[in-house]
């Protein structure tokens, strides 16, 4: 059963049949060719149980949020403010670039989103002030990954609901790590730019600091309220979700008044296509997870990694590279669906905590993202900038290299991750 399960789905996936039709397909070839199409009324029944999860409605609900924020005008406001904030010092309208992701990404949840409302407008700033376009956009798509770290996470949410933990704890988890990440990338940003020497801006008055705030204000409560509401116990991962969804409305519509009417049918429709096909994978996942589960695919997995060794850092070392190289060419939830429920009962044997699983598994994830040669965050910023993938791969190993070192130090570290979570979830 598991040769007909695995030649049909690297088939398919040969054949750019999309993750979850494959998936599906797999299922139905294995059940069917060895003479198990009795249990094929599993598929179905595997579909709808994967799928029948309420945590899983705050993968709509982000999507629709971020959707909001990125055409009502809340971008601008944020990328105004970071720039007053930072751009006189060297590398300035980079930092800002940076400082503008890691805000937004505490809105949208996204990092195609974040690449491109904060990308759309910072990086042709960027190339006005002689930064070159490949730079310009190897900044913005390193720091896109941001948003899927800082929460909400729409990443978070499917990898802690395939572990089966708080998606509550594991969204405050990435909180600290988001922040570290943010300032290794301002870091690395300044020194590469004061090598570089390239032009520095006037440093604002205090009272053009003071308007940009102001202006951003709106902006900026929103993951305060987001956040907030987790951590006190207000409303659920869920709940926050649809709660953005209205403030954003109402922010888009009466405090910036650049969302109109016309835009929402775009707007739901892009959402509800980009749930859909996370959704379709979460289900068609079900059946295949479950045929690998009665065919004890988890133990053989487990017993390999633990037969190499049983020291907690090599295993868990091994998981990250084996997210980062996976990471370089398929999309997360794919990774998710297909690799934590065969690593989630290693990660339990050498006595991993799940919500630190959850976080940092989600970073190395990230870190995938701006990783050619297929890092949809690249190919976002790639868009906006018109710079091919050759180019700025060049200039963004830097930046992937900091996040690495950083990744790593949060698997070594895990109090980094679990603090916060243990603090505001503590009884």
């Amino acid at each position: 059963m598991l040769e007909i399960l695995f030649a049909t789905a690297i088939f398919c996936f040969v054949t750019n049949v999309p993750i979850g039709y494959a998936l599906g397909v797999a299922s139905v070839a294995a059940l069917f060719f060895t003479g198990n199409s009795a249990q094929l009324m599993l598929i179905p029944q595997r579909i709808v149980g994967s799928m029948n999860s309420f945590p899983l409605l705050a993968i709509i609900y982000f999507m629709i949020a971020g959707a909001v924020m990125e055409l009502g005008g809340v971008s601008k406001r944020i990328i105004n403010f970071a720039s007053a904030l930072v751009g006189h010092i060297i590398g300035g309208v980079a930092s800002a670039s940076i400082i503008s992701c890691a805000i937004f990404a505490a809105i949208s949840g996204s990092t195609p989103a974040t690449a491109a409302a904060v990308g759309s407008i910072t990086i042709p700033e960027m190339i006005k002030r002689k930064y070159p376009a490949d730079y310009a956009s190897a900044v913005v798509a390193s720091s896109a990954c941001l948003g899927v770290i800082i929460p909400p996470s729409i990443t978070m949410v499917v990898f802690a609901t395939t572990c089966n933990v708080s998606v509550g704890r594991t969204l405050i988890g990435g909180i600290i790590p988001g922040i570290i990440l943010a300032a290794m990338l301002c870091v690395t940003n300044y020194f590469f730019c004061r090598h570089a020497r390239y032009e520095v801006e006037a440093k604002k008055s205090n009272k053009d600091v003071l308007i940009a705030f102001k202006e951003a204000i709106w902006a900026l409560i929103m993951p305060v309220i987001i956040l907030g509401g987790i951590m006190t116990g207000i409303f659920t991962p869920t709940e926050s979700a649809a709660v953005a969804i209205f403030y954003g409305l109402f922010v888009g519509f009466f405090v910036y008044k650049e969302l109109t009417f016309k835009n929402l049918p775009t707007l739901f429709y892009k959402a509800a296509l980009n749930s859909a096909m996370i959704m379709l994978l979460i289900g068609c996942s079900g059946p295949f997870g479950y045929i690998m589960t009665t065919n004890k695919v988890p133990q053989l997995v487990a017993n390999f990694l633990l037969g190499i060794s049983t020291n907690y850092f090599v295993i868990y070392s091994i998981v990250l590279v084996i997210f980062l190289i996976l990471g370089t060419f398929m999309e997360t939830a794919s990774i998710i669906m297909l690799t934590v429920p065969i690593l989630y009962p290693i990660m339990t044997a050498i006595g991993a905590d799940m919500v630190h699983f959850a976080v940092v598994g989600t970073i190395s994830l990230a870190i995938g993202m701006a990783t050619p040669p297929v890092g949809i965050s690249l190919f976002a910023t790639c868009g906006i900038s018109k710079v091919t993938m050759g180019e700025i791969s060049k200039k963004i190993w830097p930046f992937l290299i900091v996040m690495t070192l950083g990744l790593f130090l949060f698997m070594a570290i895990p109090s980094i991750v679990t603090v916060l979570p243990n603090a505001a979830f503590a009884k």
